[in-house]
């Protein structure tokens, strides 16, 4: 119950904030833009939109995520909320948990309100709408729950500006997590060291990389194909979300223990 309480709070609060409202617009705007872009690309026109919408939807979303998770406790620090908070029979890893599916509530109805848009969009210009698109915004509605997690994490242990900075290296690492694996696949053989450095740090790292299905979901849109990966990837994908969020969540909680309000 205590957790749900400060979800529900952590909620209202974030959809207070004008830079989400911003951010929101911005985004309606690049998925509407998409079709001028389209029209660059003869004949591709359908694949264009499609593809920047999704990129729209991922980026917006994503930023969203940071810079509202970012700032959350240490808002009710400044503001002096938290004692009053903690002073209550509450404890703290309820806090940080209800922070996080505050926040996690917040993304979920901004990418449900932009997907709501693009679809919209695409099925007025006549764009195919397939399950593979579906699937697309799933699997982004999954990362979220990685990248949020990691901005309640960098929130609970430091000041917004350095948590924002931390969780964009970390979001931009995990996109290139792939390339971290052909790279230590390179260097076998002549570098062990190397090889070891790069394979704990692809264990160590997000792999933000495997959420992105948008590419293969515009080709499947433009096949008519209902998947752009199969159900057993998509599944063995939510596991490692849930399980990695879950890892971070509980380091983010050790730490906020240690520190004294």
């Amino acid at each position: 119950m205590n957790v749900w309480a400060i979800a529900v709070n952590t909620f209202r609060e974030a959809v207070r904030d004008k830079i989400l409202y911003l951010l929101v617009v911005f985004g309606i705007l690049l998925i509407v833009v998409s079709r001028a872009i389209g029209w660059i690309s003869y004949g591709g026109e359908h694949k264009i939109m499609t593809d920047l919408g999704l990129f729209a939807i991922w980026l917006f979303v994503a930023l969203i995520s940071i810079f509202i998770g970012t700032q959350m406790i240490y808002k009710e620090i400044d503001k002096r909320t938290l004692y009053t908070i903690l002073s209550k029979p509450i404890d703290r890893w309820e806090f940080v948990l209800g922070k996080y599916l505050g926040l996690l509530l917040t993304t979920a109805m901004i990418l449900v309100l932009l997907s709501s848009v693009f679809l919209a969009y695409l099925y007025l210009m006549g764009a195919p709408l397939t399950g593979a698109i579906f699937q697309a915004l799933l699997l982004t509605l999954l990362e979220m729950v990685v990248v949020t997690a990691l901005a309640i994490f960098f929130s609970s242990a430091s000041t917004p500006v350095l948590s924002a900075v931390f969780t964009f290296m970390l979001f931009g690492m995990g996109q290139l997590t792939k390339w971290i694996v052909d790279l230590g696949a390179q260097v076998q053989g002549q570098a062990p060291w190397a090889k070891l450095f790069l394979k704990l740090f692809y264990y160590l790292m997000p792999n933000l990389h495997n959420f992105n299905v948008r590419q293969e979901a515009v080709q499947a849109a433009g096949r008519g194909e209902g998947w752009a990966v199969s159900a057993d990837q998509t599944f063995s994908i939510a596991v490692y979300a849930f399980s990695y969020a879950a890892a971070v969540l509980l380091a983010a909680v050790l730490i906020f223990r240690r520190r004294n309000f």
